[in-house]
This record gives structure tokens, sequence and C-alpha cells, in this order.
């Protein structure tokens, strides 16, 4: 008797976010003997989830969730949960999770799992904004059984708004970093990347207007006035990129700034800077400023969600109050002083992420939800903390 393969699909809205996060978890469910698909809108890694060995269905969602084109991609997605039969949906990023929740208990999917990687509703969030999203996620909350919250104010606030009102909610943190991958060694350093300046600053992210890189820019700016000895390294792309550029010359910056793009190995950039700056206003548990940690790099941010559970103001890094351009300069000129203490804090956090945050430990811990949602459908889980 030919036994059936039981399988499981993995939906976002574009595959660039699979392809970055999810590989090792989809290879996991493989492990365990599932078939695992994949349905996002391609957006040039495809053909990169492919080569792992895990079929993608190309379903165009579009990223404004008031797009029309929105319905035909639900749509094809019913279409396609209906004829391939899945047993579970893992949902990831706000647009396809809301739609695809939906569709999947339309189309009677048995499980359906939602990874929030940051509510969209958050502290720094327009009022108006954060009461749609809210209601959004608490509609779509009806028809999720397990809610995975990656930070601990998400989890705080998905309990007591009740936003899945019958399903489980659980605490991970994150998504993990490979603290093999990424860890301070020498090879990393000026021998791969010549900087030109005695201090390196590192920041990564997409150029678009929640991440706040005007912010970082006239911090430097303040830097700039009692120290020049620095370098600014950005590394990403995006909408924001151009006016970015015209800004770093408007505040004479653009000898100190360097715009490297998106690049697929940040490694080295990050091996030779004394710290990383992080000005993003929304976030879930942001994987840069872990890679940065476990490459033993201080880490200077504005105090958001997702980041306060990574960096303990003081200990591994600096936290700031939200739009406090002098307190980022404040802290940036006193790692210039202080290279000792950067190098100290930069310890502290590789043990932080050693010890909570890596990808094996990630790992088993999502294989113990993945088993009891596939095999006792959640009897087991513990929905505190």
């Amino acid at each position: 008797m030919k036994k059936t393969i039981k399988k499981i699909l993995f939906l976002a809205t574009v595959d660039s976010h699979i392809y970055y996060f999810h590989i090792p978890f989809m290879k996991l469910l493989r492990d365990m003997g599932y078939e695992v698909e994949v349905a996002c809108s391609n957006v040039g890694f495809t053909d990169k989830i492919e080569v792992e060995g895990f079929r993608v269905h190309n379903i165009p969602f579009s990223r404004n969730p008031l797009s029309i084109s929105n319905i035909r991609s639900a749509i094809e997605l019913y279409k396609l949960v209906k004829k391939e039969n899945y047993i579970m949906l893992h949902t990831h990023t706000p647009v396809a999770s809301f739609i695809g929740r939906i569709v999947g208990r339309i189309a009677g999917i048995p499980h359906i799992v939602y990874t929030a990687h940051g509510f969209h509703f958050h502290e720094y969030g327009n009022p108006l904004m954060n009461l749609i999203y809210f209601h959004l996620e608490k509609f779509a909350g009806r028809f999720t059984d397990v809610l995975i919250t990656i930070n601990t104010d998400d989890y705080k606030i998905a309990k007591e708004k009740k936003i899945v009102p019958n399903g489980k909610i659980i605490y991970l943190k994150g998504v993990g970093v490979d603290t093999e991958k990424f860890k301070a060694e020498s090879e990393n350093l000026d021998k791969n990347f010549n900087v030109g300046k005695s201090f390196v600053f590192t920041s990564v992210g997409r150029m678009e207007k929640e991440k706040h890189f005007d912010h970082l820019l006239k911090a430097f700016y303040v830097v700039s006035q009692k120290n020049k000895n620095f370098e600014l390294v950005l590394i990403g792309d995006g909408k924001c990129y151009d006016s970015l550029r015209n800004l770093s010359y408007g505040l004479s910056l653009e000898d100190y700034i360097r715009f490297v793009g998106y690049l697929e190995d940040i490694k080295p950039y990050l091996g030779s800077s004394l710290a990383f700056v992080f000005t993003s206003s929304r976030e879930g548990l942001p994987v840069s400023v872990m890679e940065a940690m476990a490459m033993e790099k201080p880490v200077v941010s504005y105090n958001i969600r997702g980041v306060r559970d990574l960096i303990e103001d003081g200990v591994n890094g600096f936290l700031v109050p939200f739009g406090d351009i002098e307190g980022l300069a404040d802290k940036i000129i006193y790692l210039m002083e202080n290279p000792e203490v950067a190098k100290e804090m930069g310890k502290r956090g590789r043990e932080k992420i050693e010890r909570e945050f890596s990808l094996n430990i990630i790992l088993a811990q999502m294989k113990y939800i993945y088993k009891e949602i596939l095999e006792t459908q959640g009897q087991n889980f513990e929905n505190e903390k």
C-alpha cells in the first residue's frame, strides 16, 4: 500500500522573506517526513528556494493591502490549497497571512499557523492606522489555530487582547542566527575590507521610511562636529536610497558615509566595524541586530519593540529613546572614545545570542511546536511564556 505524503504549505507575500528566514525550518519539516511547498510572489528568489528542493507556487500578492490584485491572489491560493490537500498552512508577512488564514480556513486546512514578525500596530505607529491594523489582526485571529509571536511586547498584547480567541499563542525568540556563520574571525577583518578609517560603524536594512536612516545620518552629522575619524557603512537598498544619498551631501558627509547597496554577504563589513547602529521604529526581532551581536559588535539602537529583547542598555549596547538624535550621537562618540568598552560589550552580545537566540536552539523549539501541532493537536502546549 502506497504511503500518503503529508504536505505543508509555507506562505509569504514575497519569496525573499522565505529564502532569508525560513529555509532551515522547511528543511526541519522535510526531515520530519513532510513534503513542504511554498506559495509567494516571485521577486527574484524563487530559483534559490527551488535549488534547496522546495516547489514554489507563484501567487502574485501585492504588498499593498488595498490592491485589487490581492482578490485574484486569494482565488488562486484557494484553488491551490484545494488541489494539493495540505495538512498545515504556516503563514508569514501581513498581507499573505491575512489572506492565507481566511482562505485556509474556508478551504478546510486542518492546521493554520501564523508567525507574526512584528504586528503592524506598534508604539510609534499612526494612531488611526494602529487601530485599523489591530482590528484586522483580531479578525484574522478567528481563523488561526496557533499564533507565534517573536518578541515579548507582541506576546503580551496578543494575550491581553485575545488576538487569537480560540487558538494557542506562543512566544518564540525569532528565527535564530547561525552562530557558526556569524562569528568574530580574523578572516572577516581588514584583509577583506580596507575601510581607511579608525572607527567603522555599520547599519543594515531596507531603505524605507520606517527604518529612519535619515535619523542616522543626522546623528553622524553631530558626531562629525566632534570627531571625523569614522566611516558609516550603509548596507541595503529601497525607495529612500537616492534621497539618503542626497542628504549625505547636504550634511557634507559624503566622505564619511559609504552606500554599498544590497549585499548577500555582510560579514566583512560587520567584522570591520566598531559597532552596529539601528534606527528603525518598527521591528519584530531584527535579524540584522542579532547577526551583529553574534559577531561581537555592540549595538546602538532606538529603544523599540524587539530590540529591547536583545539589547540590555549599558551591557551589550545602548538603547536610546526614539527620535533622540543627540542621544544616538552621544553613545556613538562614547564607543569611539572607549573602544575597549565596545569590545567587552560585543562579547556579552555574542554570549546572549549563543544562550538564547542561536539557530540550533530555535530549531529545537520549533520542532517541538510542529510536533505538538501535527501529532497531538497542541494538547500539551503551555500557553504561558
